[in-house]
């Protein structure tokens, strides 16, 4: 079967667009770095209808289905532009968790229009947990805690802990922010379904971008650097809360499934 790999921001994702049964252990096995191919996690894109240019579904690499992952979403609209599923700069597009609207840039992003998240909760603190945790949503669930220097944090640790947490039933993704100075943003992200840290998190920036601007009321554009020094940025424009960052076909291939 035909396959294709992308990346964004170093999120990584193998694409197929045939329709099949994503069966977990097929999921897994194909994510899996060194049996598999390998990737963060797999996304089935099809053709759109009418309303619409495409679909897709996203699976993390543990095999579990998520509503939606916006690095993938975006890498998403850079592959459905080359496959002819829509012409021109702008597209729109069906995902777990609702329709989206996305745009190619001249210099290699995808800019992706957001779930803009129903407020927040705040103050949540676990017991032998560092840091005090927001949770909102933005197409997937975030904790975000602001920490003076996460270079030193043991993500996988803490992020695993968190995660697990009875206030967060269906699991959560787990984002430690740095505000900078100069008003900028470093950023690691803990992944639900990949079970570690992984190069870049699209919702996790948005969470923390948007989050942000809640608890400032300024609503400027914010820049984010992972933790390959890849830069994203979050903003709202025409009333819509916005997400660009780059994306890049690796390669193709084909595989027996």
């Amino acid at each position: 079967m035909k396959f294709y790999k992308l990346q964004g921001a170093g999120n990584d994702f193998i694409f197929f667009t045939d329709v099949f049964d994503p069966v977990e252990d097929k999921v897994v096995f194909l994510c899996d770095r060194h049996f598999g191919i390998g990737a963060d996690g797999l996304i089935i894109i099809t053709r759109g209808f009418a309303s619409y240019d495409f679909n897709i579904r996203y699976f993390n690499s543990d095999g579990s289905e998520a509503s939606f992952c916006a690095n993938g979403a975006r890498c998403a609209v850079l592959l459905a532009h080359k496959l002819g599923f829509f012409k021109g700069r702008e597209c729109r597009f069906k995902a777990g968790d609702g329709f989206h609207t996305a745009s190619l840039g001249v210099d290699g992003y995808v800019e992706l229009q957001m779930k803009e998240p129903d407020g927040y909760r705040e103050g949540l603190v676990f017991k032998g947990v560092p840091g005090s945790y927001y949770h909102l949503d933005t197409g997937v669930d975030h904790a975000v805690a602001f920490f003076d220097d996460i270079d030193s944090l043991d993500v996988d640790t803490i992020g695993s802990l968190v995660r697990y947490q009875k206030k967060f039933p269906n699991g959560t993704n787990v984002n430690f922010v740095q505000k900078n100075s100069d008003g900028t943003f470093n950023i690691r992200t803990y992944e639900r379904g990949v079970e570690a840290e992984t190069m870049a998190c699209g919702t996790g920036i948005t969470a923390a971008g948007y989050l942000d601007m809640m608890l400032t009321g300024d609503f400027s554009e914010r820049t984010f650097t992972t933790v390959k020094d890849i830069k994203l940025k979050v903003f709202m424009r025409d009333g819509k809360l916005r997400l660009s960052g780059p994306a890049e076909i690796v390669f193709e291939g084909d595989i027996d499934i």
